[in-house]
C-alpha cells in the first residue's frame, strides 16, 4: 500500500509538470497567433505566419507528447495497482478453519455489533446465530453508546460520562484510569472556549484539587503540571487560536474523550479497548497480501510450510495491534508457541525448548553423566532439569 502511495503521488507532481509545460506552450502559440493576426491588418508578411504556424505545430507535438507519457505512465499505474490487489485468495484460503471456532466467531461479531451501537443488528445476529443476548448486558451497552454520542454530539454534553466516571472513580483508580481528570479537563477547556472564564475558574477550583492538590489520594497519579499548564490559558483566554493553547481546542479532542470514555467503560466490563473483530480484520488485511505473495512463492518452488500455527514470515503491525510479547529463539530463529515456549539457563540465555532438547541430545556420550551442555551463547553449564520456563 505504501508503494501504491509513493506512486500515485509521484504521477500527479509528473501530471502536473506536464500540464504546466503544455499550457506554456499553447500560450505561446496563442500568442504568435496573435501576432499574425495583427499583421494581417496592416502589412502582412510571410514569415509571421511562418512562425506562428511552426509555433502551433510545436505546442500541438508537445501537448501530443505529454498526453501519450501521462497515459504511458498511467496505464503502469494501472497495473501496479492490479498487480497489489489482485490476490489469489485461493492459495491462503482454509475452508475449514473456523470450523470448530463457529460459536466464538459469532460472539465476536454480536459483541462488535454491540460495541458499536448498533442494537437492532445486535438482536437479529442473536435471533439467527441462536445466542443467547443477556438484557443486561445490552443495557450496559446502550448506556455506554448513549454517552459516548453524546459526548461526540453538536453539544459536547459531558454531563453522562462525568456522573458515571465519578460514580466509577474507586474502580477507575484501581485500574490505573485517569478518565474522570481528563474528562474535567474537557469541560474545562469547553467553559474557557465559550468564554465563560469565571465558570472555567470556579470548576478548576471544585475539582482539580482531587488530581493535584494536598486532598489528592495517594492511589491517583499526580497532574500538578497539567493543571498548573492549563491555569496559564486565562492570559490568552480574548485570543485562544494565536495562543500556545491553540492545539487544545481541535474538534480532535471531542473523539479521544468518546474513546477514552468507550475504553474505560469496556475495561470496567471485563473487555478489551478495542474490538476483537475489528482488531483481527485489521491485522489480516494488512497481513493478506503478505501471506498471499509467500504463499505464491513457496507454490511456485513446491515448497510448502510445515510449521503449524505460525507464518512463513513476519508481518509488521503497529504498536495498537501489539498486545503480547514475542519470543525468537536465538538459536533456531523459530517463534515459541505454547508446545515450544522458552527457557532460560541458568547463565540467563534464552532458547526455546525444542532447541533446548536437541542441545541436550548432542552431549557426547559418556562426556558428562548429568547429561550437562554448554550454553550456546557462553561457556555456561546447563541442563534441561535446570532450565525454567519464561512467561512474556
Amino acid at each position: 500500500m505504501d508503494s501504491l502511495i509513493r506512486d500515485c503521488n509521484k504521477l500527479a507532481k509528473h501530471q502536473s509538470a506536464s500540464t504546466q509545460k503544455a499550457l506554456a506552450s499553447i500560450d505561446a502559440a496563442i500568442m504568435q497567433l496573435e501576432t499574425a493576426r495583427a499583421g494581417l491588418s496592416g502589412n502582412t508578411r510571410t514569415d509571421d505566419i511562418s512562425r506562428a504556424k511552426a509555433q502551433v505545430e510545436r505546442a500541438q507535438s508537445l501537448v501530443s507528447e505529454q498526453t501519450k507519457e501521462l497515459y504511458t505512465n498511467v496505464a503502469k499505474y494501472g497495473k501496479h495497482v492490479e498487480k497489489v490487489f489482485k490476490l489469489d485468495l485461493g492459495v491462503v484460503a482454509e475452508s475449514q478453519a473456523f470450523e470448530d471456532k463457529r460459536s466464538v466467531l459469532a460472539q465476536a461479531i454480536l459483541l462488535h455489533f454491540l460495541r458499536e451501537g448498533d442494537f437492532e443488528a445486535a438482536a437479529s445476529f442473536a435471533r439467527e446465530a441462536q445466542l443467547e443476548l443477556p438484557h443486561e448486558t445490552q443495557v450496559q451497552f446502550e448506556e455506554m453508546y448513549r454517552t459516548v454520542s453524546a459526548v461526540r454530539g453538536a453539544m459536547h454534553d459531558l454531563t453522562a460520562a462525568l456522573e458515571w466516571a465519578v460514580e466509577h472513580r474507586e474502580a477507575l483508580e484501581a485500574h490505573g484510569i485517569l478518565l474522570e481528570f481528563s474528562l474535567h479537563r474537557l469541560r474545562f477547556l469547553q467553559l474557557v472556549e465559550q468564554g465563560s472564564a469565571s465558570k472555567a475558574l470556579a470548576y478548576a477550583r471544585e475539582w482539580f484539587p482531587r488530581f493535584g492538590g494536598a486532598s489528592r489520594p495517594e492511589a491517583v497519579p499526580s497532574q500538578l503540571d497539567e493543571i498548573e499548564h492549563l491555569m496559564g490559558i486565562f492570559i490568552y483566554a480574548r485570543r485562544l487560536n494565536e495562543s500556545p493553547y491553540a492545539m487544545l481546542f481541535t474538534e480532535r479532542r471531542w473523539e479521544d474523550g468518546a474513546h477514552a470514555f468507550a475504553s474505560a467503560f469496556c475495561t470496567l466490563l471485563g473487555l478489551s479497548s478495542a474490538s476483537p473483530l475489528s482488531v483481527t480484520i485489521g491485522a489480516g488485511a494488512r497481513a493478506l497480501p503478505i501471506v498471499c505473495k509467500v504463499s505464491g512463492l513457496l507454490r511456485d518452488k513446491k515448497v510448502e510450510w510445515s510449521q503449524q500455527n505460525e507464518l512463513a514470515v513476519e508481518v509488521p503491525l503497529p504498536d495498537d495491534m501489539r498486545f503480547h510479547s514475542v519470543f525468537a529463539c536465538p538459536v533456531s530463529k523459530e517463534q515459541a508457541t505454547a508446545e515450544n515456549p522458552p527457557m532460560m539457563m541458568p547463565c540467563g540465555h534464552v532458547v526455546c525448548k525444542a532447541s533446548l532438547d536437541k542441545l541436550a541430545r548432542g552431549v557426547r556420550p559418556g562426556a558428562v553423566a548429568s547429561g550437562r551442555f554448554k550454553c550456546p551463547y557462553c561457556p555456561g553449564m546447563s541442563s534441561l532439569t535446570d532450565a525454567k520456563r519464561v512467561y512474556f
